[in-house]
């Protein structure tokens, strides 16, 4: 099974979600449901690191490729989640060339950057030749970076030109509440700013990523050029599910 970096590489569009709920059954529904990807979030979920390994466990038993949204732009946090064998990193809040940097050097091992060598379950434990380990990891590791306000949107060309980033992730929520129209994803203001994303990734031979709430917005975002689209959270999708099951058999109990 290709990673997420050569079906992106191979023109793959793929769809995912995020993914809060700090549970390997969960991972597991996803996978089987037909997400390429989720990105498991300890931004806003309370994934220990422990519970984050195994969830990027059963996540590649099926094949579904795995980014983990850390906190913040941490070199410790980003360890932590590369270790455990996750595809990549995705890494919020970036606003300057300076935290892209910081972001891929955290993420790479030597000479590129200054990640730490461990035989943990990313090199399997010690069990492949750790120079090739330390080199097939460099090339393989996913960083994506999320652009989400003003700040990064005026500072993007610089951060998708940093060696090693692989993809800029717009946030449209985000970037809403950046411009003061809070939660207005489809205002033109915003919309403006995902085609800004757009072309600077095209610019810059970077994948496109992005956040949807609909299938249809998904779709949208897909034909606009996106190449990865988070649809959804897994916990809303979930109720969601749940309440429209639950409504459809109390309506049809009343006729």
């Amino acid at each position: 099974m290709a990673n997420m970096k050569e079906r992106l590489r191979n023109g793959e569009a793929l769809i995912g979600t995020f993914a809060v709920v700090p549970s390997t059954d969960s991972i597991e529904i996803l996978a089987l449901g037909g997400f390429d990807f989720a990105v498991l979030d300890r931004e806003h979920g309370p994934h220990s690191v422990e519970k984050l390994q195994d969830m990027v466990r059963v996540a590649q038993l099926h094949g579904m490729g795995t980014l983990v949204r850390v906190p913040e732009n941490c070199e410790k946090e980003i360890l932590w989640a590369l270790d455990t064998g996750a595809d990549g990193v995705l890494v919020p809040m970036i606003e300057t060339a300076s935290d892209a940097a910081n972001a891929v050097k955290a993420s790479k091992y030597a000479p590129i950057g200054h990640r730490g060598v461990a035989l943990v379950r990313s090199s399997r434990y010690g069990s492949l030749e750790i120079s090739s380990y330390l080199n097939k990891a460099n090339e393989d590791t996913f960083v994506a970076l999320q652009c989400e306000n003003t700040k990064g949107l005026a500072n993007l060309e610089e951060i998708a030109s940093t060696p090693g980033v692989d993809m800029i992730f717009f946030g449209p929520f985000d970037m809403s509440a950046s411009l003061g129209i809070p939660g207005k994803v489809d205002d033109p203001k915003v919309r403006d700013a995902a085609a800004r994303v757009l072309d600077v990734c095209k610019k810059f031979g970077k994948a496109a990523g992005t956040f949807a709430t609909s299938a249809d917005g998904a779709a949208r975002y897909i034909k606009e050029g996106f190449n990865a689209v988070g649809l959804g959270i897994e916990a809303a999708i979930y109720l969601n599910a749940v309440t429209s099951l639950v409504k459809a058999a109390k309506d049809e109990a009343k006729k």
